[in-house]
């Protein structure tokens, strides 16, 4: 497809198989991967892909298509349907690469570090792109697949939802309602984070109802390993970890829990009876950090007369002494949970339905486990509400300085500080999980260099006599090969 002139500076990046085309079919795979001639007339498009490539249009939006099939197949097809509304098409073969993204885009004279962007897709290659470019990103659920297709992530439910996107959409209405309400429809946690009011949750697990009893699981904002867009709530949840943590950020979450929990209150089609949390062990630092919030929330139940028992309805053995995010494996998780946590023996819980608060979801275990020792005393349906929902690693597109004068090609990757909440950028080490040599840098490039047309990278320093932090390209006097320039962190 011939590339035409952008107008605007807002940019919908959208995939094509599964997103514009019904074409989950494994059977199309020759035609995608261009080892047969692509015949346009299989090829069924959603009903109404173009009336919302249209109405894109209308709100300002640049539509390019972006797809791991072959050019051959691509570009067929997006000029047999989409021509009118897209922009350009691009064959990304080994998506998610943001170098070659990135390369495209500079070629079509689009910054997207300026620029409005957007990534819709119904993988977590669409979605791992997004995160790398660092926009936000649409997972769209427009089909049932018959089949998992491990590369392109068809099928698979759990992968596509633990790569971390910002948005979830079953149709293209709901996108368009994103596009143009961006905040109201980001996850409730991370919403009020970002001074607007949403109810919406992610499903990290499809419900299950068995003989009419529910198993539900949500989370409400995404701790991010590794890039991702400007919503994400890692810090969040560190600062929420944390001894010196903010009574404010206790009080906007509970804001947010709240006006989750009315909302499912709400709701009908179930009458919930118990409200309680999954302590904290006595070891836990801070001491009784989830036990401080519920009691927040349950004081907002407690205020409006809700028929909602709030209590703690489960205890850790004494003798523990490990965490559940030490044990290395699912099935490890599971286990220690079910050894060392345990429902309280003066609670009834039989035909009434629980919903637990955590803070942290990653695979699950602890929702399982905690789900089966309720059941086994009688209880009916359970929600699981998780806090922060702990996505897929995301590295950058930078090259590590050190290896790269090595001639070994390691992506850094974005950390943050668990105990300040600075970002930084690094070469992660074998003992903290990576195959890196060390090094690391903050992110934000040196003023001066760049102006001498040098690209250096600065570092996070103290200082030791009133520590105070700032950033600093260092010199070679204090082991450094930069210029010395300093400037101050906002």
């Amino acid at each position: 497809m011939t590339s035409r002139v952008a107008i605007g500076n807002k940019f919908l990046l959208i995939d094509l198989d599964g997103t514009l085309t019904d074409t989950a079919d494994l059977a199309l795979k020759p035609m995608k991967d261009g080892q047969v001639p692509t015949d346009v007339s299989q090829i069924r498009i959603f009903p109404e892909a173009i009336s919302f490539l249209a109405e894109a249009t209308h709100l300002g939006f640049n539509c390019i298509v972006v797809s791991d099939s072959h050019p051959k197949y691509v570009n067929p097809i997006v000029n047999e349907y989409f021509k009118e509304y897209c922009i350009a098409s691009f064959s990304l073969a080994d998506k998610p690469n943001t170098f070659k993204t990135l390369a495209f885009l500079q070629q079509q004279g689009i910054d997207i570090t300026k620029d409005v962007c957007y990534v819709v897709g119904d993988s977590w290659l669409d979605i791992e792109l997004g995160r790398g470019l660092k926009v936000p990103t649409v997972l769209t659920n427009f089909y049932e697949a018959r089949e998992v297709e491990v590369r392109d992530g068809i099928g698979d439910y759990i992968k596509n939802i633990k790569s971390g996107s910002t948005y979830f959409a079953c149709s293209y209405s709901e996108i368009v309602n994103i596009l143009q309400n961006p905040l109201q429809n980001l996850l409730c946690i991370e919403a009020k984070f970002s001074n607007s009011i949403s109810i919406k949750s992610r499903k990290p697990r499809l419900d299950d109802i068995t003989a009419g009893k529910l198993t539900a699981h949500r989370v409400l904002a995404r701790q991010s390993q590794g890039e991702c867009d400007q919503y994400h709530a890692t810090e969040k949840y560190f600062e929420f970890s944390r001894v010196d943590r903010r009574r404010e950020i206790l009080l906007t979450m509970r804001d947010a829990i709240a006006a989750y929990l009315d909302c499912v209150l709400a709701d009908v089609s179930y009458s919930w009876h118990i409200f309680t949390y999954v302590p904290d062990k006595q070891t836990t630092q801070p001491a009784n950090k989830m036990g401080e919030l519920f009691n927040f929330v349950a004081e907002h139940f407690q205020q409006k007369q809700s028929n909602l028992d709030c209590y703690s309805i489960f205890e850790w053995n004494e003798t523990v002494n490990s965490s559940t995010r030490k044990q290395p494996t699912s099935s490890d998780r599971k286990k220690f949970v079910e050894e060392n946590l345990n429902l309280r023996g003066d609670v009834d819980v039989r035909d009434k339905n629980v919903i637990i608060l955590d803070d942290q979801y990653t695979t699950g275990a602890t929702a399982d486990v905690l789900v089966k020792k309720l059941r086994i005393e009688g209880a009916k349906s359970v929600l699981f509400v998780a806090l922060f929902h702990l996505i897929t690693n995301v590295s950058s597109n930078r090259l590590c300085p050190v290896c790269s004068a090595s001639s070994l090609n390691k992506l850094l990757q974005l950390k943050i500080n668990k105990q300040t909440g600075e970002k930084f950028y690094s070469c992660v080490l074998p003992k903290y999980g990576g195959e890196g040599c060390g090094y690391s840098d903050s992110g934000k490039l040196c003023s001066v260099c760049l102006s001498k047309g040098t690209s250096r990278y600065m570092k996070v320093k103290t200082n030791s006599q009133t520590g105070e932090k700032f950033y600093s390209c260092v010199s070679p006097k204090y082991g450094g090969e930069g210029c010395g320039h300093t400037e101050s962190i906002e």
